[in-house]
């Protein structure tokens, strides 16, 4: 089992999203994830979590952001209570490894938790 966490200061999102707008979104969310963001209440709390959620990813993987793993190799969706959960967005990144989060955020900033299960064997 390996963990990564992450947090991120709303207001630099918050500056990035209004200097940028979507085009920002567009580096690091899938389309899916972007639709969801922008339907959130709170639209830049829901933004900097996915982004919070993807970096805990990749500590957790221990590889950070390279070729094999990018910003949009995994999205991070909800479920039909609302909680957060990672599909992967091709088939080499996560395909046998279970991935677990959480994603939390106040005021200032967002926090997110990331959770490798043992790989299964295929």
């Amino acid at each position: 089992m390996e963990i990564g966490v992450d947090i991120v200061d709303l207001d630099r999102i918050e500056t990035l999203y209004a200097q940028y707008g979507i085009k920002f979104l567009q580096r690091f969310l899938t389309e899916e994830e972007i639709v969801l963001c922008l339907a959130k209440p709170q639209v830049i709390a829901s933004i900097a979590g996915r982004f919070a959620a993807k970096e805990a990813i990749v500590k957790a993987f221990g590889t950070g952001f390279s070729n094999q793993m990018h910003w949009k190799s995994f999205a991070i969706l909800n479920d039909e209570r609302g909680r957060p959960y990672v599909s992967p967005a091709d088939h080499q990144s996560s395909a046998h490894q279970s991935i677990k989060i959480s994603i939390s955020h106040d005021r200032h900033s967002a926090v997110a938790m990331a959770i490798l299960d043992e790989p299964t064997s295929a």
